[in-house]
């Protein structure tokens, strides 16, 4: 409501002050909202996705450029902690088997590194990469190589 000659009056700056944070307040919700459901359609997308055939290619020219620039260690995964079922409580308290509890990709992707690249010598090494707030913020996938003589 329009305050005016017509409906000029303490209730009505009340009321025209109510609608103001009323609106403000539905806007709030309503981008909340739609933020909310872009993760989610973000969140399911990365749950059903599948490793990609031409992964291992891949994952060796982000581990050759690594090595080039002379690291022992390469990221090949991040998303938020939150899509763990556990939201990343397992690696935070250095759970041996917190990789037990993956679904949906990140399980694809763990059996894949079983698969794949366990066996040619690389470790993984998970981690939370961020703590927005004192937080867990994202998960950080992380393959490593050590010299043999490194043990």
């Amino acid at each position: 409501m329009a305050l005016d000659a017509s409906n000029l009056s303490v209730q009505a700056i009340w009321d025209t002050i109510a609608q103001k944070k009323q609106q403000v307040e539905d806007e709030r919700r309503a981008a909340q909202a739609a933020a909310k459901a872009e993760r989610d359609a973000l969140h399911a997308a990365f749950n059903e996705r599948e490793v990609q055939p031409e992964a291992l290619q891949r994952i060796a020219a982000v581990v050759r450029r690594a090595v080039e620039n002379g690291e022992k260690r390469v990221q090949v995964l991040q998303f938020p902690s939150e899509w763990l079922p556990d939201s990343g409580r397992g690696i935070t308290s250095h759970d041996p088997n917190w990789h037990l509890r993956l679904e949906g990709f990140p399980r694809r992707a763990y059996d894949y590194y079983l698969k794949e690249l366990q066996p040619r010598g690389f470790q993984l090494q998970v981690e939370i990469v961020d703590w927005p707030g004192g937080m867990p913020g994202d998960c950080g996938w992380f393959l490593s190589w050590k010299h043999p003589e490194e043990g």
